[in-house]
């Protein structure tokens, strides 16, 4: 498959783009921002709509029918299936770019999005290994641009007051933290005589490594489900399963109310139980110690999935709270999922009053972003502190496939543990998708 932008085109891109303004507004007569839009059906439609106010200019979708159907409505974007030819092609007539392709696709577009001085909002959990990640919360800083991770719940009213709470000071310190999710992936195969999707399965995979589509055809709908544009997730080439699927909107919590930034060692236990070939794991366990900072002890932070509450045995659980947060203070606790929380014991119940409201009401999550763009403003969830929270989910990921406890050095990107873990934070891209780092 050619990639247009080859090389040499693509670093004299890049290098423009260093020595020019950072940011010129491709003006239209409403004063809307022109957006592209990679990704517009499932997640990338609800993000389409999320940046409807402004004015989209570009749509791709690998799927030529979702492709189609989302031109319908907006008939006059211009259309692609290939995101490099979007780069190509359109690059002067966008001012920022909307991702939401599958992990294994995120940070090749974002970076080549990034190298040519465009914003960027980009899905959970940012990228699919920790080097990605890392990369792309250094050319946010670099750049200086308005990046805005997808953790929308990161807007809702609910996260704000359990901040509140917690910085309050009225549970006393905390250091323990318990983050769950009581739902599993489903089992499936992948193999099969002929490919499913009605559309090119080879630029779907972007990447990745074709070995993987050369041994096996993904076929196999999973409750009706074409394969590709969801249970992607269950495997490591693609996804990083339930944790990388959910950890960045739980562990958000923690990360926010108590500024956490990089864990220092980590462990992780779990395993595959259910019929399949599904490589991630449906139980898994991560330990994260996070050091302490000013007047914050050092926590302890206990990832599950696959259980109803925080034990891998799923003896211990918290009625009406199937998924959730658990803060344990040394005077009380407090326990969350996305759109409630409580405070307990009972007797620390009935002292306990909630603090004062100081955290503003959100414009919503997509606003937050094309506002900021246009204001040169900042927001919640930019790649500098997405990127960390981004870096310590995956990171649990390496600590399970490598099966050691690990320790991480954030600032110099160094992994101690077993030598095998290293391969296991960054992957090879495949001819003609290098990502521009390279």
């Amino acid at each position: 498959m050619p990639a247009p932008m080859n090389r040499r085109r693509f670093l004299a891109a890049s290098t423009a783009a260093l020595t020019a303004p950072m940011f010129v507004r491709a003006r239209n007569s409403a004063d809307k921002l022109n957006l592209a839009v990679i990704g517009v059906a499932d997640r990338g439609g609800a993000n389409l709509a999320g940046v409807a106010h402004e004015n989209i200019a570009v749509l791709c979708d690998v799927d030529d029918a979702r492709l189609g159907s989302a031109k319908a409505k907006l008939r006059d974007a211009q259309g692609f299936t290939d995101y490099r030819k979007l780069f190509d092609k359109a690059a002067n007539t966008f001012d920022a770019v909307v991702i939401s392709t599958p992990d294994h696709s995120h940070c090749l577009p974002a970076t080549i999005a990034m190298s040519l001085g465009k914003h960027v909002y980009c899905e959970k959990p940012l990228a699919s290994s920790v080097n990605e990640a890392r990369l792309m919360r250094k050319l946010t800083i670099e750049r200086k641009l308005v990046t805005q991770m997808g953790t929308q719940i990161h807007a809702g009213d609910n996260y704000r007051r359990v901040v509140e709470a917690v910085q309050g000071g009225s549970l006393g310190p905390i250091s323990r933290v318990h983050v769950w999710l009581g739902s599993k992936p489903p089992a499936g195969k992948r193999a099969g005589s002929k490919p499913s999707a009605k559309f090119d399965v080879d630029l779907w995979m972007g990447p990745v490594k074709t070995d993987f589509f050369e041994a096996v055809h993904p076929n196999t709908p999973f409750k009706g489900k074409p394969w590709p544009h969801f249970h992607w997730r269950y495997w490591w080439e693609f996804g990083g399963g339930q944790l990388a699927d959910f950890g960045c909107h739980f562990m958000d919590l923690p990360f926010w109310a108590l500024g956490l930034t990089a864990p220092t060692t980590i462990t992780a236990k779990g395993q595959t139980t259910y019929e399949g070939d599904n490589t991630v794991p449906d139980l898994l366990q991560v330990d994260y110690q996070f050091p302490a900072v000013k007047d914050r002890p050092a926590v302890h932070l206990t990832w599950y999935h696959g259980v109803p509450g925080p034990a891998l045995d799923g003896k211990t659980t918290y009625p009406g709270y199937g998924s959730g947060v658990l803060f344990v203070g040394s005077k009380g606790q407090l326990i969350s999922d996305y759109g409630k929380h409580a405070v307990m014991p009972d007797e620390f119940k009935k002292s306990y009053t909630p603090p004062a409201v100081t955290i503003a009401k959100s414009i919503g999550h997509h606003k937050e972003w094309t506002e900021a763009v246009k204001s040169n403003g900042s927001t919640t969830c930019n790649f500098a502190y997405s990127g960390l929270l981004a870096e310590a989910v995956l990171l649990g990921n390496v600590a399970y496939r490598s099966g050691q406890e690990l320790t991480w050095d954030s600032s110099s990107g160094k992994l101690g543990g077993p030598a095998e873990a290293q391969q296991y934070l960054g992957r090879d891209y495949r001819k003609g998708w290098e990502l521009p780092s390279k």
